[in-house]
């Protein structure tokens, strides 16, 4: 989870995978719930399609 650097009070996540490339959120979020939440979900499917 980080605050987005171009926009003050809104966060992204980004998901590294084990062969070393990077996911990262296609939504900014207002809050740090919300793009945890969000990154959960992910994290479910990526492990669901493997």
């Amino acid at each position: 989870m980080a605050p987005c650097p171009d926009k003050p009070g809104v966060f992204r996540w980004q998901i590294q995978l084990e062969d070393g490339s990077v996911v990262h959120a296609p939504y900014a979020f207002a809050t740090r719930g919300g793009a945890e939440i969000s990154a959960d979900l992910w994290v479910k499917q990526l492990c669901a399609a493997v």
